[in-house]
């Protein structure tokens, strides 16, 4: 991305070790490792979530797949990314074949019911619809399915190109990277809200899980506070999206 040069020193198995010693078990005994990967993985999926919250583009992504001619829905079965959890920006050529043509942005349609006609409408030129074009998603997942409108009229290699924020897999082996920004540091509050409910579990009243439990709060904190300012470079200012600025 360029905004952080970023080095992912952290892994799976660093977390696990802290873990083990904060709850004075450095060989499995109430918690294998299985167990303690799995609280890892939800303190891992909830600070990417701040991070996503607070700097929606520090985890953009991108990808490009083919079209067809006369084809309008694709999903992961034609190449698209399966891993999207907000697209950002959708780019289509519709004449890649010429030399020299470029890419157009496509404009979102929130919801298909705003397409008045069918959606299988090859030349759609209605108001709900615009010049460049517009694209519509459903589903998750493998089920994730992107359409466009105009349909494509002729084929093309890598013709299309989204710009998305990926979701994240579970850290399974112990080398696993912790991808979160500035992991050195940030990596501690993942430590601490796992170690949290691993003192917690069985015990009604823990003050040592209570004391993790408002350090992992403060480190969340401090990471939101800390991507607030990303980017510190020029003034700050509104962009109009037609092109200008104020």
């Amino acid at each position: 991305m360029g905004f952080f040069n970023a080095k992912y020193m952290k892994t799976l198995l660093n977390a696990r070790t802290l873990i083990r010693g904060y709850t004075d078990e450095t060989t499995p005994d109430d918690w294998t490792n299985a167990d303690l990967n799995s609280l890892i993985n939800v303190y891992y999926h909830n600070i990417r979530a701040v991070v996503i919250s607070t700097f929606e583009d520090y985890y953009l992504t991108t990808g490009t797949f083919n079209i067809v001619k006369d084809k309008q829905e694709y999903g992961s079965a034609d190449g698209v990314a399966t891993d999207i959890y907000k697209i950002r920006r959708v780019e289509l050529n519709y004449d890649v074949a010429t030399s020299g043509s470029a890419p157009t942005r496509m404009l979102p349609l929130t919801n298909i019911d705003e397409v008045r006609r069918d959606l299988g409408l090859v030349n759609a030129t209605s108001i709900i619809t615009t010049s460049a074009g517009n694209y519509y998603t459903y589903g998750f997942g493998s089920n994730f399915k992107i359409g466009f409108i105009p349909i494509p009229d002729e084929a093309g290699t890598n013709a299309a190109k989204i710009w998305y924020v990926k979701e994240a897999a579970d850290l399974s082996a112990d080398s696993d990277d912790i991808d979160i920004p500035y992991a050195d540091k940030n990596y501690m509050a993942i430590v601490y809200g796992a170690t949290a409910e691993a003192l917690r579990f069985g015990q009604q009243d823990s003050p040592e899980a209570t004391q993790m439990e408002a350090k992992y709060r403060e480190a969340k904190t401090i990471i939101q506070e800390e991507l607030e300012d990303k980017i510190s470079e020029e003034t700050k200012m509104v962009t109009d999206v037609s092109g200008g600025y104020f």
